[in-house]
């Protein structure tokens, strides 16, 4: 017989891999020859906030088995990361 006990630990490494993956695709909007506006860059850089906070925010709720959604991209990068 087997000891092993359940959990969702597995949801919360997959959400966090995906997380990693959406920063790593951002990077690049904060190079300093990057040409992007002032604006467009202070939105990518609260995106990227809100990506930083979203496992700690959900942790509860994703170690439960629930789904909850990433933080909407700013309209103006168009990122292709499968969820």
């Amino acid at each position: 017989m087997s000891s092993f006990t359940p959990n969702n630990e597995h949801f919360l490494r997959r959400y966090r891999n995906i997380r990693n993956e959406l920063l790593i695709q951002t990077d690049r909007y904060l190079l300093i020859d990057y040409p992007i506006s002032t604006e467009h860059q202070l939105e990518i850089k609260q995106y990227r906030q809100t990506l930083r906070d979203f496992i700690n925010i959900n942790k509860d709720t994703i170690l439960s088995g629930q789904s909850v959604e990433y933080p909407t991209q700013p309209s103006f990068i168009n990122i292709n990361t499968k969820y």
